[in-house]
This record gives structure tokens, sequence and C-alpha cells, in this order.
């Protein structure tokens, strides 16, 4: 029961169990891990209704309910010369035995039971389940598949003095036994961790690289990997902002060089194949992004490469989309990370602690960076890699008892939240369902084409979010802004607003980020893959002989019908149309600008 167990293997039973049926539970048996039996299970329980429960990862696996079975007082596992999987359920004056193969089924059932044991008493090597029922003095005995009754063996009574003669060799025997069962105990366990050893050399060898184990392990008592990278928090720091997984992990470079083409390499452990017992581990699709710590707000400046310079603050940050982990997430998702970085022309692999992320962490309002509090620099951090940045200009066009534009004015009428220990940042985190919610600004006051004018930096998930904001600005702010990107210029159609003209100047050549079009062709090379996929079963279940003839040579684009062709063009031009242009009308000469005339 429960109620009897000593505190340590309560909280073992709450992170297997749900806590909805953890006061349920009338006896319950760990996993035997058996090494020729991987089923994918943590714990068996048995309710007080009389209902056995498997669990792996918090997840409800199989379940069966036993007639007239209530508070069952010991369950247990065992199996026959097979390994397949058996259970043995003891209640009141009954006994249950369950098989477990694709499903739990009831196998056997004994009632007006006194006791029972499972021994060897033959010395035949294979223990026997033995029941002995009330009035009854001889036991029922069954047999490898406790499927029939065994009769007992009427050979094996002998004689007082035959006993005595055979008395030392019996011993011997059981004392071999003992001795073989401890072996095998033994061998299995070594067996574990042979595995264990054959995984991680697999990985080393999937690589290719054989890492310089002077920079590849953690020293003791410290935060440090040899004198590498300087790990600055123990545990990677990991929460949900702008509906994507982000993970955090500060360093410092203590080399005398940089540390060139630095990346995070992700792994899922979670995710189960069916009907087998052989793991998956999940390709997770993500991107790593470098940021260097600076002297001004917001404090973090990403780099356009993957490089760590010397002796300064960094952080790694690896974004993952929500929308990748909804196929793999159950309950929980395990991440195996490892840091990859060149120095001196080689490469190294530096592990880091892994990464747990469970529904019970989702759950709390804690773990959304918006609901968080205070908002420190790691928040701070996530916003920046979550979003985009987008360079604003705002000219206040002042009238008379006009308040200078500031940034307490987009707190007052837009009702952002100043950042603590930041002048000039401020996010909109009111309301959830805001289409501002999420958006951050950072106010530089900067004199641009010889005018009192300031540069806004809005930080955003969409560029619909940005055309937003520009709106609610117009909308709810009381004084006359005109907002434009950095390529427009105002002109004044009156002389009494003559010194607001802006200068066209020469434009600089911008630098483009490709990042987000990697991202748009890796989604559409899956689509690709998907729907071509589907055209193949299609082109396998047509009967029509011409189709039939072209399976392994072509693959018939239509195979699924107009309809679906349609449906996957239309995704393939949804998924074209999300990638944001960066300073495409942007050309090189003075001529490119776009000159708004102002009233």
């Amino acid at each position: 029961m429960t109620s009897e167990l000593s505190e340590n293997v309560r909280q073992v039973l709450k992170k297997l169990l749900p806590a909805s049926v953890l006061n349920e539970v009338a006896c319950f048996v760990f996993y035997d891990e058996h090494p020729s039996d991987n089923k994918n299970i943590d714990v068996t329980i048995c309710t007080k209704s009389g209902v056995v429960k498997e669990y792996y990862q918090r997840d409800l696996i199989c379940s069966i309910k036993l007639p007239d079975i209530l508070n069952a007082t010991e369950i247990k596992i065992i199996r026959n010369s097979e390994c397949e999987l058996f259970y043995l359920v003891v209640a009141k004056e009954s006994i249950t035995i369950l098989s477990r193969r694709d499903k739990l089924l009831i196998h056997q059932m004994v009632s007006n039971v006194a006791r029972y044991d499972i021994s060897d008493i033959s010395c035949s090597g294979q223990a026997n389940l033995r029941v002995f029922c009330t009035g009854d003095a001889v036991p029922l005995t069954f047999d490898d598949n406790f499927e029939n009754y065994k009769c007992p063996d009427v050979s094996m009574a002998v004689s007082d003095e035959q006993n005595d003669d055979t008395l030392p060799l019996i011993n011997h025997l059981k004392r071999k036994l003992s001795e073989a069962k401890y072996s095998v105990k033994f061998n299995e366990k070594t067996y574990k961790e042979f595995l264990d050893l054959h995984q991680s050399v697999a990985f080393s060898t999937y690589k290719k690289i054989h890492p310089n184990l002077d920079d590849s392990v953690f020293k003791n008592g410290t935060k440090e990997i040899a004198s590498a990278l300087r790990i600055n928090t123990a545990t990677p720091w990991i929460k949900v902002c702008n509906k994507k997984v982000v993970i955090v992990l500060n360093v410092c470079n203590l080399n005398n060089e940089h540390l060139e083409d630095v990346h995070i390499l992700i792994h899922s452990q979670t995710g189960i194949q069916e009907n087998t017992t052989k793991n998956i581990l999940h390709s997770i699709e993500y991107t790593t992004k470098i940021f260097e710590k600076t002297a001004t707000s917001p404090f973090w400046e990403e780099k356009k490469t993957q490089t760590i310079r010397k002796n300064i603050d960094s952080a790694i940050v690896a974004v993952i989309d929500l929308e990748e982990l909804k196929s793999s997430v159950i309950s929980r998702i395990e991440f195996n990370a490892i840091v990859f970085y060149k120095k001196y022309g080689k490469e190294f692999l530096l592990p880091i602690e892994d990464v747990y992320l469970s529904s019970l962490d989702t759950m709390g309002e804690e773990f959304d960076v918006f609901s968080s509090e205070p908002m420190d620099s790691n928040i701070l951090l996530a916003i920046l890699a979550t979003t985009t940045k987008t360079e604003l200009i705002a000219r206040h066009i002042k009238k008379d008892n006009d308040e200078p534009l500031s940034l307490d004015v987009f707190c007052k009428y837009l009702k952002m939240e100043q950042l603590p220990h930041c002048d000039n940042v401020a996010i909109y985190r009111k309301n959830p369902y805001h289409i501002l919610n999420g958006i951050m600004l950072v106010m530089n006051n900067e004199g641009i084409h010889g005018i009192a004018s300031q540069t806004l930096s809005v930080y955003s998930r969409t560029a619909s979010q940005v055309l937003a904001f520009i709106h609610y600005i117009q909308d709810a702010v009381p004084l006359t802004i005109v907002i434009t990107t950095p390529n427009y210029r105002i002109t004044a159609k009156d002389n009494k607003l003559s010194h607001y003209n802006e200068e066209m100047t020469e434009n600089s050549q911008l630098s483009y980020n490709y990042q987000n079009y990697g991202t748009s062709i890796l989604n559409r090379s899956k689509l690709v893959l998907k729907y071509l996929d589907q055209c193949m079963m299609k082109m396998g279940e047509s009967k029509d002989t011409l189709v039939q003839s072209k399976i392994g040579s072509e693959i018939d684009l239509f195979a699924g019908g107009e309809s679906s062709y349609m449906d996957f063009k239309n995704r393939m031009r949804e998924e074209a149309a999300s990638v944001k242009m960066f300073n495409d009308d942007v050309g090189h000469s003075p001529e490119s600008d776009d000159v708004m005339c102002i009233d």
C-alpha cells in the first residue's frame, strides 16, 4: 500500500506515475529490465479497485480490469523459459496470472487460495509455481507456460535412507543453482553497461571525430570544461518563448584564440515505435544562435557568424519550434545535447547535461517567459532569440503642449511594460491573446538624416506584428508620429514643416539574412518527401495496369487526385510566403530611396 511506503519510495513513484493515480495504488512492481524482453515499462501497479496498469514515462501503456478483485496485496513479475512476461496478482484467497504479449490478458485464475510459492523442489533448474488451495494437501503445480497443472511426480518420493544418501548431492546442486543465478544477474548488469558503452561509441563513430578528452570532461566541483569553455550554468536554462522552446548555455571562451563553427547538437531520446521494442532517436529541427554580452541594453547582440570570441561572455542558444515537438511529446521528452566547435582547425565535442522537458513543467505559468517574474537576463535573451528585429524611424511632428516622445508614452498608451534595469526597453505581455503579445521595443535616441528623430528596434515573431504595432501607435498615442522603415525619407508639403525635410543619401549595401530561407527550404523538402510517399502508396493501391507498370521507375504526382495535388501546391506556396524578405526593396543607389510627403 502506498500509505506504508517510505518517503524515498513515494518520491520515486511520483516521478513514474501521474498524480491522479498515486493514491489509488494498492501494490506495484518495477519492470525487471530483462535483456531479452525490452518492453517499454517503468512500473506496473494494481489499484484498489482491481485494475492492473502499466506506465512508461508517466503515460498509461496498457491496463485490464480484474473481475471480483479488490485490494490486491502483491503483484510480481514471473517469466517462462522463453522469457515471456507474466504477472502474478495476489489478493485475499485468490491468485490471478496475467499474460503480457501485445496487451494484458487474464491467463489463469485460482480461487480459495491458502498460500503459494515459486520453487524448484526437484532441482530441475526451472522453478515452478505451486498454489495450495484451502483444504487441499496436494498443491496445484503449473507448467512452464502457466497454462496446465502438472501432476505430482511420484517417482520423486524416496525412502528416508535414499533421502539421506542424496541429501549432500541435492544441497550441492542447490548451491550451484544459487551461484548460477548470481552469475546471470551480474552478467545482465554487465550486458546493460556494454550496451550503453556501445551506443556512445556508435555516436562518436557517426560523427567521425576523436575529441580531446581533456576538453570534453567536466571537472568535479567546478563549472569548467577543461580550459576550453566555462559553463556559467551547470544545467542549461530552458523556457518557452513565442511558441518556441529556448535552451540557453552561458559560456566564456578562455582560450587565446576564437572558437569557430559553434553549434549545439541535439537529439531527442523520446519516441517508441509501435509494436516493436526498438527505440527511435528523433531528429529535431532547431536553430543555433550565438549572442555576445554588451554594456548597453538589451545587453545581448546576435552574431552573424557562429564564432565565440575570446574572453567575452557569450551565450549559445538553441531554438526549437513547438510544432516540432507535438508528434514526439507524450508527457516527457529528453534532449541529449553536446556543444560542437572548432579550434586550431580541429573539431571537438563537449557534452552538456541532458535536458528533460515534461508536461508538468510546461503546465506552470513560470515556464513561459512572459509569465515569469522578474524579467532577468536569460529571459531577455530568449526574446531576442525567438524574434526578428525590424528597424523603424520615428519622427515626432511636435505641436504646442505635446509631451516628448519617450518610452513612457508607449508604456502609457500601449500598455507596455518597461523592463527593470533597462531604461529604453519595453515589452507587451498584458494579454496573451493580443496581436502585440510578445513584441519588444528598444528605443534609441539618435539624430537621423539631420533632424531630431528616434530609432525604434522592434522585435517581433512576424511582420504582421510590426504593422499592427504601427497601426496601434497611430490609433492610441495622441501625438503626431511619422514612422517608416530606414529606407524612407520625408518631405514637407508646407513650408512651416520644412525643417523636417530629410536629405536623400546613398545607401550602404545591407547584408541579407539567409537563415529563414534555409528553414523554409528544409520545411518544403519535408512537404515534398511526404507528398511523394503518399503518391507512391496510392500507386501501390491502384489496380490499373498502366499505373502498376510505372512503380519503381516514376512517380505519378496526380496519384492521389487533383484535390490532393492542389492541397500540396497551396501548402508549398504558404511555406514559401512565410519567409520574410530582408531589405529586398532597397537598392544601392540614391534613386532607390522612397520619399514620403507630410502635411
